[in-house]
């Protein structure tokens, strides 16, 4: 049949049919585009551990946070010398064949599809999607129209072997993000050759923040995980990046596969959060998006200082559609989408079935630890299984730090976070009704 024929499918869609997925004119989601503020790189938790924000014993941790393997340390090593590649000159003139809109879109996703890309999507970068200051507190200004988003899978082998916060942890974002980077890098200049600005967007260096523009431009929905997008195919089990650019692109819609009823059903991810940094509760408004809010600074903190992994992606290990694709899977997902009255039983099939266990067949990388420059067997290895009972959860609270509690944007010292005040407007949270 044509729909199973690789050699029949055309080379802008990719591997997997997200073309199947339904659109729609907006989120899944609300976004009150009027009321979302435009922040500065440095109110990024992580920019805030390193400063000095989150305590002294995180800020001294995130010297080593990418550096505690050998695998993390060498990915991030070459991903840090990219950012100069990211922009550069534009052609003095336009190519060829780029007036339209449509095939501008199917061959810039045609090129990234070559590359090695797994999703890719194409939405209008909003201004608030840009940062308002940049990593050294300069003012960023948006200069392109277009953000071309590109999804690369973290690997369904390595986490179905790992515990999501095991000392490979890091090995698979950072080997997500070299490939992001690598991909973006590439076509940027391809584009700019073409006579178009365009600028790569990646975890070493960006303007832009990468969730929003994922969710306009299709690539997922917004999940319980909190500031974290869920694709049908993928579950959670990506990372993202970005190319800006004024090159004429056909854009793509958002998606809508029925995963706010599911996610609302769900919480496993925030059963099995090792910092309790995912809620339970009930969506609320945060900076002008409905979201179920996590507590970033407890997610930060302990993926910094995680003493028996190198970071965390547990909610990523654990989440019901993060899944290899055999046609059981794919059966279970069609239901998860189409018939809304299945998603119950298929949460508490995940579980009985055992998925977000570890395979310890597909085990490969070796649990060594970098220990003030000396290579080690890791001290502690994180191994817990799932954990069913979730009554000491279910009451745990959301600490949550607005747009107005941000640190200035040049602040080059610590500047401490209020935890209190952050528990209190997390208990008085807008829900999206008001």
């Amino acid at each position: 049949m044509k729909w199973f024929s690789r050699r029949r499918r055309l080379p802008h869609l990719g591997r997997y049919p997200m073309e199947q997925v339904a659109r729609v004119d907006r989120p899944t989601t609300r976004i009150d585009d009027a009321a979302v503020p435009r922040v500065p790189f440095r109110a990024n938790f992580f920019s805030r551990a390193a400063h000095g924000d989150l305590g002294d014993r995180v800020a001294e941790e995130i010297k080593r946070f990418n550096t505690k393997t050998p695998l993390s340390l060498v990915l991030r090593n070459f991903a840090a010398t990219h950012p100069p590649f990211q922009d550069g000159e534009t052609a003095t003139e336009t190519a060829p064949l780029t007036d339209d809109p449509q095939k501008n879109a199917e061959h810039v996703k045609s090129l990234l599809y070559f590359l090695g890309a797994d999703i890719i999507g194409i939405c209008e970068a909003p201004a608030y999607a840009w940062y308002s200051h940049d990593a050294d507190g300069a003012p960023v200004e948006p200069r392109h129209r277009y953000a071309i988003v590109m999804a690369i899978d973290q690997g369904f082998d390595t986490m179905d072997a790992a515990n999501g916060n095991d000392w490979v942890s890091s090995g698979q974002s950072q080997r997500a993000y070299l490939m992001g980077s690598t991909f973006t890098i590439v076509a940027a200049d391809y584009i700019r050759q073409l006579g178009f600005g365009a600028r790569a967007h990646t975890n070493a260096d960006s303007e832009v923040l990468h969730l929003p523009l994922a969710l306009l431009a299709g690539i997922g929905e917004l999940s319980r995980i909190g500031e974290v997008i869920i694709n049908p195919f993928l579950g959670p089990r990506f990372k993202t990046a970005v190319i800006t650019t004024d090159l004429p692109l056909a854009v793509d819609k958002p998606i809508d596969f029925g995963l706010q009823d599911f996610c609302a059903k769900c919480r496993k991810c925030a059963r099995e959060c090792p910092c309790a940094a995912i809620s339970y509760g009930d969506k609320i408004m945060f900076n002008g998006y409905e979201m179920w809010k996590p507590d970033a600074e407890n997610c930060v903190k302990y993926r910094i200082s995680n003493p028996g992994g190198t970071s965390c992606g547990r909610c990523m290990k654990v989440c019901p559609f993060n899944k290899e694709g055999l046609v059981q899977h794919r059966i279970g997902l069609w239901a998860a989408i189409h018939l809304p009255w299945t998603r119950r039983l298929l949460i508490w099939l995940d579980d009985a079935l055992g998925y977000g266990q570890r395979n310890d067949l597909k085990k490969w990388w070796r649990d060594l630890e970098l220990v003030n420059g000396v290579l080690q067997i890791a001290r502690k290895v994180n191994r817990r299984g799932l954990k069913r009972n979730k009554a000491d959860r279910e009451e745990h609270k959301i600490a949550i730090y607005p747009a107005e509690v941000n640190p200035p944007a040049d602040a080059s010292g610590a500047v401490p976070v209020d935890r209190i005040k952050a528990l209190e407007d997390g208990l008085n949270a807008e829900p999206p009704q008001h």
